[in-house]
């Protein structure tokens, strides 16, 4: 076969796109340009990166995988070695709750310029650029010898977390094809992600009461490391476009600063009060900054992210699912395991094994969701698992009592964690679905970005409902037993009412989007 430049093609986008309900890259009938090359039939010119074991699957979807528990394990893991934190190092009792905000902060508000970069400039290099970071931040963790170091380094953890997680997920979306084989493997990524989480949960205590706080760093960086080695020999490149586009760098900066302001609000009104300045100002800043990136990506000619990206009612109710997924992974768990510590009495260790079963049903479940969504449809998964997922909640929260049977509270506890996992699922699966290729990777940013600002919501909001029942309570002479649990039973049950509201709305936005589609296909009558 000769040798010598390859040359270009252009190529419009087929039914893998958005089209013209979310734009695609091929928008007003544009072309993208790309390399030649076995391409795929309506991904916009971009190869599916070969994994090498075998086929488009191989071995590297674990890989993938193992990055997104770890990013999960490390979200949940250090909250239970706070108290030894502060106590070594120096922090005031409100000062240690830093180390877990600057990382939320720069992980949150860096998501989608992560995922962005990927897209344009190769998911696999920063896919290995990001596990390589989060190791070394992992590592420096676990030297800081001050408040301030720990703290600087747990900016690094978030920032490299961002560039793993959207690039991983895309680099899924990229490796299976939407259909069965998609489903499977978002199933599979669901899996990891509760399994990370109540992973988190359990080896905490095991780690911290045995180990020291700096175990709960130790852990993930030589998993880390592995994986960093091991992404170049299971995940073939996949190329980009001939001509990728140049970064956005005032978009970057405004999402950006924008997102991180947002995120590091709840955090604030927690501690302050939701009223009190550190909480109003740098929410109204950030909602400014981000109303101003609106404006700047209207104008720009390569904008960081497509305005016409969220004209997609499907992507819009991904989102909603997705931030009501992130409402659940990181609250709904959280509640429980302190409902279990404190009110019934049980240890940190205890709490965690309590919980552990959810992971290994889930693991068994994921399986089955993988094939069930295809069949029951997407758009019914989304509405469906979300406000089951709220109905159970609630039924969680009718058994938190003081006098509740523990074998009973922990049976009521396994069809919760379904429901949590197939939102997680579906929502994950409708985020990538349609996408272009060239923008799976921003998809994945955005995705992401949602679940992590209903983590930071919901920790942040139930936490302080909960504390402000349990003052009240107290305040009328009732135990502090029974206010304790009155005041995690009042944070369920408004956790439970958000996500049946997210679910109302997913499905409001599905029929729309449904409508849409129909509109289109329907030719209008003339009269």
């Amino acid at each position: 076969m000769p040798r010598g430049p390859i040359p270009a093609r252009a190529s419009s986008v087929g039914s893998g796109s958005i089209g013209a309900d979310g734009g695609g890259p091929g928008e007003a009938g544009r072309p993208i340009v790309c390399p030649e090359g076995p391409s795929l039939p309506g991904n916009g010119g971009f190869m599916r990166p070969r994994l090498p074991g075998g086929g488009q699957g191989g071995r590297g979807w674990m890989i993938i995988l193992s990055a997104q528990f770890l990013i999960m394990l490390d979200a949940s893991i250090v909250t239970v070695a706070l108290p030894d934190i502060q106590h070594e190092l120096g922090f005031s009792a409100s000062g240690v709750q830093a180390v877990v905000t600057a990382y939320n902060v720069a992980f949150g508000g860096a998501l989608i310029l992560g995922g962005r970069v990927g897209d344009l400039f190769g998911r696999r290099r920063f896919f290995v650029l990001g596990m390589a970071g989060f190791a070394l931040s992992s590592l420096l963790c676990s030297l800081s010898v001050d408040a301030t170091m720990l703290v600087a380094c747990r900016v690094l953890h978030g920032l490299a977390a961002a560039v793993i997680a959207p690039t991983a997920l895309a680099l899924l979306a990229d490796t299976f094809p939407e259909g069965a084989a998609r489903a499977r493997a978002m199933s599979r990524f669901g899996i990891a992600t509760v399994l990370g989480f109540v992973g988190g949960l359990v080896l905490s205590g095991l780690l911290v009461e045995s180990l020291g706080w700096q175990s709960v760093f130790y852990v993930t960086v030589p998993v880390g490391a592995l994986v960093a080695v091991l992404i170049p020999r299971l995940i073939a490149p996949a190329p980009v476009a001939a001509r990728p586009g140049r970064l956005d760098v005032l978009g970057a900066v405004l999402i950006t600063t924008g997102v991180a302001l947002v995120v590091v609000a709840p955090t604030q009104g927690s501690a302050q009060g939701w009223t009190s300045p550190q909480c109003v100002v740098p929410l109204v800043a950030g909602l400014i900054v981000l109303v101003l990136f609106v404006f700047a990506e209207r104008r720009h000619p390569d904008p960081l992210v497509r305005p016409g990206l969220f004209r997609s009612g499907m992507l819009r109710a991904a989102n909603v699912v997705t931030l009501a997924s992130g409402l659940l992974s990181g609250s709904a768990y959280l509640l429980v395991t302190l409902y279990l510590q404190e009110v019934m009495g049980r240890t940190p260790v205890q709490a965690g094994l309590i919980v552990a079963p959810i992971g290994l049903v889930n693991v068994v479940f994921g399986m089955v969701l993988g094939r069930l969504i295809p069949r029951v449809g997407l758009a019914a998964s989304l509405t469906g698992a979300t406000v089951c997922a709220g109905l159970l909640v609630a039924l969680v929260a009718s058994q938190v009592t003081v006098t509740r049977s523990l074998v009973l509270f922990a049976l009521v506890l396994f069809p919760m964690g379904m429901s949590i996992l197939a939102t997680t699922v579906s929502s994950t699966l409708a985020a990538t679905a349609g996408v272009s290729p060239r923008e799976q990777g921003l998809a994945a940013g955005v995705r992401q970005t949602s679940f992590q600002l209903g983590i930071a919501l919901g920790v942040a909001v139930l936490l302080s409902l909960a504390s402000s029942r349990t003052s009240v309570m107290e305040g009328k002479g009732v135990a502090h037993g029974q206010a304790l649990a009155a005041g995690y039973q009042a944070a369920m049950y408004v956790l439970a009412v958000l996500v049946i509201v997210a679910g109302v709305v997913t499905f409001a936005e599905v029929r729309n989007h449904k409508r849409a589609i129909t509109a289109r296909r329907v030719p209008a009558t003339i009269t």
